[in-house]
């Protein structure tokens, strides 16, 4: 499925933008999971445009980052969320610049639905990842939702074993250690990473208040890009769950974007549709330009 609005958009913005086409919801059990490549967006007229959605605040934080390519970064990491949200609300056409965020204690950012007007939908719950190279925001309803992305290329400094020593547990660490293979075992530690990622980023949380090494995560057998929150920390003054709770309750899914990144999802499941799949809806986007299905994912 791909959706092209207008060969010149690109080029020449002499015309006001068409609306976002419309969506339906994220089911109970679904995640939609929209991605941006910034190389691919070089008309200088429609980065204009996109910065005409911003608020002053995030105008300003743009401004204040040092390079082009940061700046057009953040600039297509705010318009991403706005132009996702906008999407899903289908009982009228919504300005994506009208939206209101503010942030949780932990600094997760969040739309302000009590202070957005004219909205009259179940409140959607969005995270947003990034890396030089892809920008991409999870989407749910019911339940808060956790991504992250790494470049599969990305290097590592340091030996792999002892910096998984920091910040692992050692269950995790002694899987690493069954790999002999150095590129296989940095592989592995990323897809750790991300998975570790948006657990932490599914909590409202972030890395300083949930330590990675307070939670282990195992791969399901059987299973491609399934995985589970099987052991957390008994001994931390606030454990972050209790060991029996978590292995049905958080949901993860692995995958990869653009033949280039690893993405990871966690959500809560809420047991609403028991026995019902999981789903990760993936699409490639240039917001008002160009939206393209990638694909349908199950996972358990």
């Amino acid at each position: 499925m791909r959706t092209s609005v207008m060969s010149q958009m690109q080029r020449s913005f002499s015309i006001d933008l068409p609306s976002l086409i419309p969506l339906q919801l994220p089911s109970r059990r679904e995640t939609h999971l929209w991605y941006i490549l910034p190389d691919e967006v070089k008309s200088t007229s429609l980065l204009k445009r996109y910065s005409q959605f911003l608020s002053p605040i995030e105008k300003d934080r743009v401004d204040q980052m040092r390079g082009d390519e940061l700046k057009k970064n953040a600039l297509l990491a705010r318009t991403l969320v706005r132009t996702t949200i906008a999407r899903y609300q289908t009982n009228k056409a919504v300005d994506p610049g009208s939206l209101m965020f503010k942030k949780n204690m932990y600094g997760k950012p969040e739309v302000d639905w009590q202070n957005c007007k004219n909205y009259n939908v179940q409140p959607l719950h969005f995270n947003i990842s990034h890396t030089d190279s892809l920008i991409a925001c999870g989407v749910t309803v019911h339940a808060p939702v956790g991504i992250d992305v790494e470049d599969k290329e990305r290097k590592i400094k340091h030996d792999v074993l002892a910096f998984a020593k920091r910040f692992y547990t050692t269950d995790e660490v002694n899987f690493l250690a069954t790999i002999l293979d150095p590129e296989a075992q940095r592989k592995e530690f990323i897809k750790l990473w991300t998975l570790k990622e948006a657990y932490v980023k599914a909590l409202g949380k972030g890395f300083s208040a949930a330590p990675f090494n307070t939670f282990t995560i195992q791969s399901k057998p059987g299973t491609e890009g399934g995985y589970s929150l099987c052991k957390t920390s008994e001994v931390t003054a606030n454990p972050l769950e209790k060991t029996e709770e978590c292995n049905g309750r958080w949901k993860f899914d692995l995958l990869e974007l653009a033949g280039s990144h690893y993405a990871a999802v966690c959500t809560e499941d809420d047991q609403a549709d028991e026995g019902a799949p999981m789903r990760v809806i993936v699409r490639k986007t240039i917001p008002f330009v160009e939206d393209q299905l990638i694909s349908e994912r199950i996972f358990l």
